[in-house]
């Protein structure tokens, strides 16, 4: 229902970790993954298309509650040499599997004549992205600020990265980062959604989850 994003979330996200030092979980590398060269040298990193889902729950009037899984269909994610962070979501590309709910989050909620772009942004230590080797994974928690709806908005999210190729990494969340949508400013547009679907309510609270590839660049 409310496909309020966003985003976080989205985003995000980034390859590496700012604060606590991040953990690695995975097991010693095999001689073979030892064999293939990790370039450490600065390298600009894209995930053209990235995996954004969010949860949305509503209650109707017998106190019954429902929760759907909704996605954002256009995002894209970019990590530079200096490991500045930026990952953009376009809020028209909800899709809820109901096309005139669909219309009706992107205009009353999300306000997207006004509001297109969700972007998420933050600093990563590029140290943990040249240290990790074929076949690793490391798990982090990672500071961002989300720009949504004319608003700013500082998030965290717990991440887990793996080098898959030595020109790739996978990065996912552990997690949900679950966001607010009174603190995005958009509870008029749930309220307006809640009155024209006969509900009762709808959770203000929306767990977003991230999955990209992100590809070396020179």
């Amino acid at each position: 229902m409310l496909k309020t994003i966003l985003f976080v979330s989205l985003s995000a996200f980034a390859l590496a970790a700012c604060s606590p030092a991040p953990q690695n979980t995975s097991p010693a590398p095999t001689a073979s993954a030892m064999a293939t060269p990790v370039s450490s040298m600065p390298a600009n990193w894209e995930a053209p298309q990235t995996s954004l889902t969010f949860l949305s729950s509503k209650i109707n009037q017998q106190l019954n509650s429902v929760t759907e899984q909704s996605q954002f269909t256009s995002s894209h994610a970019m990590l530079d040499k200096q490991g500045n962070f930026k990952m953009m979501v376009d809020l028209n590309s909800v899709q809820t599997n109901i096309e005139i709910r669909d219309q009706r989050i992107k205009e009353w909620v999300f306000q997207t004549a006004q509001f297109a772009m969700a972007e998420i942004t933050g600093k990563v230590d590029m140290n943990v992205i040249h240290q990790l080797q074929l076949g690793e994974s490391v798990s982090f928690k990672q500071p961002l600020m989300l720009h949504i709806h004319g608003k700013e908005l500082p998030i965290e999210a717990h991440l887990s990265a793996q080098r898959t190729q030595a020109d790739k990494i996978m990065v996912s969340t552990l997690s949900p980062v679950v966001l607010d949508t009174k603190a995005m400013d958009m509870s008029q547009g749930v309220m307006q959604l809640v009155e024209v679907m006969g509900l009762k309510t709808i959770v203000e609270q929306i767990p977003v989850s991230f999955h990209a590839e992100f590809m070396r660049k020179e």
